[in-house]
């Protein structure tokens, strides 16, 4: 029986399932293909570091409701809890992809920092730019060095973690992405989204808005069909 992708989700609303539907949509993957398990959830089973070898890829996926620079120490508790499990992952270098909240999460677990920085802060659609590094990474294959990407967030990445490569930046946010070792990145945009998506997330979580309207985000939003690829190919990584 062929292996399964493990998605690692951070939400107890309406954004759980719109995660998930968003990724399947994106990805092209088949549910039966993919078990999600919801971390914030205290009865979901938390795979074992041992359990690595029954994935053949990881999703961490990003959180409306939870902010590392105040979580609580229960909420954080909990949360690492994927520690150990994500430790082996990075061990074996198995394909991962981190994003937004997941992107801050694993960054935060292996020696790297997050701060809300309202001067980082992004919310509605941003160009992403690639470095050099990004160029040659399978990740970004068949994209231009720059493109736009939906992104909502509060925290930013400030310090990049432990054996971690930069890969892009915006305008306003230093760290967009990573690579530790070969095959985990971390993405702070969000590529599972597309302007019907970035509208429905903002209608749950306004205050990421930052005092736009959704009108003003609508007309403001830009094309995010490259980003929408980087998840594609993580399925080439995978599979390779």
């Amino acid at each position: 029986m062929p292996k399964k992708i493990l998605v690692f989700q951070f939400r107890t609303d309406k954004s759980l399932i719109h995660e998930r539907s968003c990724i399947l949509k994106t990805t092209g993957f088949k549910s039966s293909q993919v078990k999600f398990v919801n971390v914030l959830n205290k009865h979901s089973k938390i795979p074992q570091a041992s359990d690595v070898n029954l994935y053949r890829a990881v999703i961490l996926g990003g959180s409306g409701q939870v902010d590392i620079s105040s979580w609580s120490p229960q909420i954080k508790k909990l949360i690492f809890e994927i520690k150990p499990f994500m430790k082996q992952v990075i061990k074996i270098d198995m394909p991962t992809l981190n994003i937004c909240f997941g992107h801050q999460l694993v960054s935060v677990m292996f020696g790297g920092s997050v701060e809300a920085d309202q001067n980082q802060a992004e919310t509605g659609t941003h160009k992403i730019y690639l470095n050099d590094q990004a160029k040659k990474s399978l990740l970004f294959k068949n994209t231009p060095d720059s493109f736009y990407a939906v992104e909502g967030h509060k925290d930013s990445v400030t310090k990049l973690p432990e054996g971690a490569i930069l890969l892009a930046s915006s305008d306003r946010c230093q760290i967009e992405a990573y690579r530790i070792k070969n095959n985990i990145y971390g993405l702070q945009f969000h590529p599972e989204l597309d302007k019907q998506g970035m509208m429905y997330r903002i209608s749950l979580f306004p205050s990421y808005a930052k005092g736009k309207n959704l009108n003003k985000l609508l007309k403001d939003y830009k094309q995010t069909n490259f980003a929408t690829k980087v998840l594609k190919n993580f399925s080439d990584i995978h599979h390779s």
